[in-house]
């Protein structure tokens, strides 16, 4: 993971930093950025990036626009070393969810995603992405295991999810039984899409890149039960006398064949 952390605050700003890209680790995509990786842009000469929540522009339609500019990525202080590049933030404090944003920033479950300006980037056939100029920053809700949201954080989410009607991650985090429903509805692979896109916040490319991971599992995992009993179990989900001990026997199976794929799912 790669949280964004609090370096410094005052009244009316809070700098915060992580990461803006990271080398090596190949997405759910196949794409990766190395030390060669081309990030310079107009944006960068000029030393700020805008900062928005959750893509202002992307397509899960989160409630904002381009204009709902939260601060700035401080190009100026970009690092490099050999894990990325990290990069400080400022973020206004003064806006009126940013106490919220402040919160699961604390409690390590905001990360960031970068924008390369449209038309611009270039990759290599291997997934090695060669330019990458960046345009913009944005922060993002980082995909939780539900056993690890607490009060405090669902009083954060449920805040923001009340300023972004629109955002599907904000809302399935907030509220938990709506997670539970959602997870129980799962009855195809098309279902299972559709929930890692709303719910781990993936992309579509992405989402399909997990599911053909878990479809190529192999023969062998196939044998000890693995995907067949994950499709049985995602089948019996349409039912609604399936037992909640059934479930969570169910989601045990895939969490352990996501495990067992972790080397392909590094990002």
């Amino acid at each position: 993971m790669n949280p964004l952390k609090t370096i410094a605050k005052s009244d009316t700003e809070l700098r915060v930093g992580n990461y803006l890209v990271l080398f090596g680790g190949r997405d759910l995509a196949g794409e990766f950025f190395t030390r060669n990786t081309h990030f310079e842009s107009n944006y960068t000469d000029l030393g700020v990036l805008y900062e928005d929540f959750e893509h202002g522009m992307d397509a899960e339609d989160a409630g904002n626009d381009e204009n709902n500019v939260l601060g700035i990525a401080d190009w100026k202080s970009a690092k490099i070393d050999d894990n990325g590049i990290f990069v400080e933030r400022v973020l206004n404090r003064r806006a009126e969810y940013m106490q919220y944003l402040t919160q699961l920033i604390d409690m390590g479950v905001m990360g960031t995603s970068s924008m390369a300006v449209r038309g611009q980037v270039r990759k290599k056939s291997s997934g090695e992405i060669v330019e990458w100029p960046l345009m913009r920053d944005s922060l993002t809700v980082t995909p939780m295991e539900p056993r690890m949201v607490t009060t405090n954080i669902l009083t954060a989410a449920k805040a923001l999810a009340e300023v972004f009607p629109n955002s599907k991650s904000l809302g399935i985090l907030a509220n938990r039984e709506l997670l539970k429903a959602r997870i129980e509805s799962i009855a195809s692979l098309a279902d299972m899409e559709a929930y890692l896109r709303d719910a781990g916040g993936l992309s579509r490319t992405e989402a399909k890149a997990l599911l053909s991971q878990m479809k190529g599992l192999g023969q062998r995992d196939a044998d000890e039960g693995g995907l067949n009993e994950i499709a049985d179990a995602l089948k019996r989900r349409s039912d609604r006398s399936l037992a909640q001990r059934d479930a969570d026997a169910a989601m045990s199976q895939l969490a352990e064949a996501l495990k067992r794929r972790g080397a392909a799912l590094t990002v």
